[in-house]
């Protein structure tokens, strides 16, 4: 069944509308991945607001949020959300297609990130494989699934992998 790119699965945690983002509707950990974000840009001080925002609505408040340093056009340390300021911390050795989400309950959740420039059909494969709590690929390989196999997140080469 397709899935529309600006809704999430119709049970469990749900995204607000217009935001681009899938859960797994178990938030069950099980999976590499919890669930798939599609962000419009590589600018983390006008796509991290929202997602942050969408996220608190669905599964708690959220206390920092960690990505790869070299995937997104700037760095900053923190971003404002709803009137308060939310950690956010840098890392190169960390996967360029995820972003690792920290609640206050002190869970972790770890988000596929989906290329921006990724057609829809792509991106609604690959949130779709992401939020299925019985996948147990990576991020790289939901990604080549989905058909975004060849596309660099990152404006620099990628990193070799450990």
């Amino acid at each position: 069944m397709p899935l529309a790119s600006t809704t999430a699965p119709p049970i469990g945690p749900s995204a607000p509308p217009g935001l681009r983002l899938q859960l797994d509707p178990t938030m069950a950990g099980t999976g590499a991945v919890d669930g798939g974000w599609w962000p419009r840009s590589r600018d983390p001080d006008a796509e991290l607001p929202g997602l942050i925002a969408g996220l608190e609505s669905s599964i708690g408040p959220i206390t920092r949020v960690s990505l790869n340093l070299d995937a997104w056009d700037a760095a900053p340390r923190r971003v404002a959300v709803d009137g308060r300021r939310v950690r956010v911390g840098w890392f190169h050795q960390m996967d360029a297609h995820t972003i690792g989400v920290t609640r206050a309950s002190q869970g972790r959740v770890a988000l596929l990130v989906v290329p921006p420039q990724a057609t829809t059909a792509a991106a609604e494969i690959a949130m779709a494989m992401a939020a299925d709590a019985t996948t147990s690929d990576g991020p790289a390989d939901i990604l080549v699934a989905a058909g975004l196999g060849g596309e660099d997140p990152a404006p620099m080469p990628p990193q070799p992998r450990s």
